[in-house]
């Protein structure tokens, strides 16, 4: 046999050792790709929603430094991103009439209006919304941003999925940057996730 040949099939025996090798390091308990943590973020109005990848909600995410998170956003107006979480996620996000009450609950009520009116013209004109991660008290996307906006419409097929490194300590609001109507200015989490 010539080296040609005996070099062309011990890469080959090569190739198909590591791609199984891969596969089987792939399904190893830690092996997730380098991601420390993974949460759903349900946008609604005029709130959010923080799931963890158990199906149960949380109101505060706690990281160390350097560690990697996955968000995964959605709109859950968008019936189609919906229906392509996990169900353990999609059992986890509220029904419509128990986001409003959560709503009615932080947000003062208008001056003039029925807050239940409000809610549905935001509803039908103002659907979409988006999330970014910023250091909390601050107003601009200036420095120490974690997640720049993301659009999140009512119309999405999918979720939006984006991996962040936690390099800098502090806590961190989840914020809508869409204007959507009346509780539009209440629609954050203020220190949703705490970096150590």
């Amino acid at each position: 046999m010539s080296p040609t040949v005996q070099r062309r099939e011990f890469l080959t025996t090569l190739g198909a050792g590591l791609a199984g090798l891969a596969g089987c390091v792939g399904n190893l308990p830690g092996s997730s790709g380098g991601v420390d943590r993974t949460i759903y973020v349900g946008a609604y109005h005029w709130g959010f929603i923080i799931v963890d990848d158990s199906g149960e909600e949380q109101d505060r995410i706690s990281l160390q430094r350097n560690d990697v998170l996955r968000v995964v956003s959605f709109n859950t107006l968008a019936s189609e991103a919906v229906q392509s979480l996990p169900a353990s996620i999609r059992e986890a996000v509220p029904d419509h009439e128990a986001l409003e009450e959560r709503n009615e609950e932080r947000i003062p009520a208008p001056s003039d209006g029925d807050f239940h009116e409000l809610l549905e013209e935001a509803n039908e004109q103002y659907p979409d919304h988006s999330l970014a991660i910023m250091p909390s008290g601050q107003v601009h996307m200036g420095g120490g941003m974690m997640m720049h906006p993301v659009a999140l419409p009512q119309n999405a097929t999918r979720p939006i999925v984006r991996q962040l490194g936690a390099t800098q300590r502090g806590d961190y609001t989840l914020s809508c940057l869409t204007y959507c109507g009346y509780g539009h200015p209440y629609m954050e989490i203020d220190g949703g996730i705490i970096v150590t």
